[in-house]
């Protein structure tokens, strides 16, 4: 069945990956290629902390991303459009990448006593308002868990934080929330940072560096345990929120940390090239599928059989033939297990404009697999991969 599948789609593809149909039953309504509006937020490890790691892992988000076919801007509270070029020491691979971000070294969640937070700045800043980010990331608290400070009720804070940015974020944009990196207390680096774990909290007892090494990492466990635990929450009432693993990819603290806390350009790398795949899947894009994906257009509640075809000039085509088949009988519209390879070609046939037979309502439901409004051929590679996984 998957060589059938293959077959198939690699016939079809070509054919169709120009095409695009919008059954809303607005004639003149235009596609227009959309840019997708990313800020980070977070601290100092989003920051860079230091001229040998500008960009931390927001480079590799941005250059992997554009590498999928995406348009990104990154945005935030600074940057001002500088554009830095990154040169791998070892490969010697070399880019540009947008820098405009939200990090911000030494901030933890909400301000306390030697701390300025993230909520603060955000407010202060209105960043969230004047730059309107189609996807934000978020991640924060590892200046809070360096200070054990309060880590029971972090997640409290956080939720805090969250709430402040889903009620300044379009409801159509995504916030993605992340842990943090595992830490290494004993790197001489960074050894006094961490003085609330070298004792109790009545200073009677002294604790050895194996002991705050363990404290630590219960203390980031805990937290994280917290983040997810968020994500999830907020998932469940209905948000728009997602929980990201891409700072656990941090897991050789000796090797992909450069000071105990801060990653070096192998961990960024790692940790930006989850975040591309995690933001990559979110926006249905990938290496098999073309440049980037149309600006969502709103169903109606009522879809008509007037359609809109865009089709883009092209100066090859590759022409297919097909076996009639008979009419979709699934009923269960829009599920990813209702679909067949008959579906798959009856799509194509849509999307090259072939008009030889009358598609029902119930069949372009079924088209759209990604319920944006709009059949093209990213709903074409969602229905191929939905019968890849049978």
């Amino acid at each position: 069945m998957k060589k059938i599948i293959s077959a198939v789609s690699a016939i079809i593809f070509t054919a169709v990956s120009s095409a695009a149909v919008m059954y809303t039953g607005a004639a003149d309504e235009q596609q227009n290629e959309q840019t997708v509006r990313i800020m980070c937020i977070g601290d100092s490890i989003t920051d860079g902390y230091t001229n040998d790691y500008v960009g931390s892992y927001r480079k590799f988000i941005y250059h992997d991303l554009v590498e999928m076919g995406c348009n990104v801007d990154m945005v935030g509270s600074k940057g001002g459009g500088w554009t830095p070029t990154y040169t791998d020491s070892q490969t010697g691979e070399s880019f540009e990448f947008d820098n405009d971000n939200t990090g911000y070294s030494g901030y933890s969640i909400s301000s306390y006593s030697g701390r300025t937070g993230i909520y603060e700045t955000l407010q202060q800043t209105g960043c969230l308002d004047s730059e309107k980010p189609d996807i934000v990331t978020l991640q924060i608290g590892t200046n809070d868990v360096i200070d054990n400070y309060e880590i029971n009720s972090a997640g409290e804070r956080l939720e805090i934080v969250v709430d402040y940015i889903l009620d300044n974020i379009s409801e159509d944009s995504a916030l993605f929330i992340s842990p943090i990196p595992a830490l290494d207390p004993n790197r001489s680096d960074v050894y006094s940072w961490f003085g609330n774990y070298r004792h109790s909290a009545d200073w009677q007892i002294q604790y050895d560096d194996a002991a705050a090494e363990a404290n630590v990492q219960a203390a980031v466990e805990s937290y994280n345990a917290q983040v997810k635990s968020l994500a999830e929450k907020k998932k469940s009432e209905g948000k728009n929120v997602y929980y990201s693993d891409a700072a656990l990819k941090i897991t050789d603290v000796s090797a992909q940390l450069f000071d105990g806390v801060h990653p070096n350009n192998t961990g960024y790398k790692l940790m930006g090239e989850r975040w591309a795949e995690i933001i990559g899947d979110y926006l249905n894009i990938g290496s098999d599928i073309p440049t980037t994906k149309p600006t969502t257009i709103s169903t109606t509640t009522t879809i008509t059989t007037e359609t809109t075809i865009k089709t883009e000039t092209s100066t090859s085509r590759t022409e297919t033939t097909a076996t009639e088949i008979p009419p979709a009988t699934t009923t269960d519209i829009g599920e990813e297990n209702a679909v067949s390879v008959a579906d798959l070609v009856k799509l194509s046939r849509f999307l090259l404009a072939d008009r030889s037979e009358n598609y029902s309502e119930a069949e372009l439901k079924l088209f759209d697999m990604d319920n944006d409004g709009i059949i093209d051929v990213y709903d074409l590679i969602k229905m191929r991969r939905a019968l890849l996984k049978k």
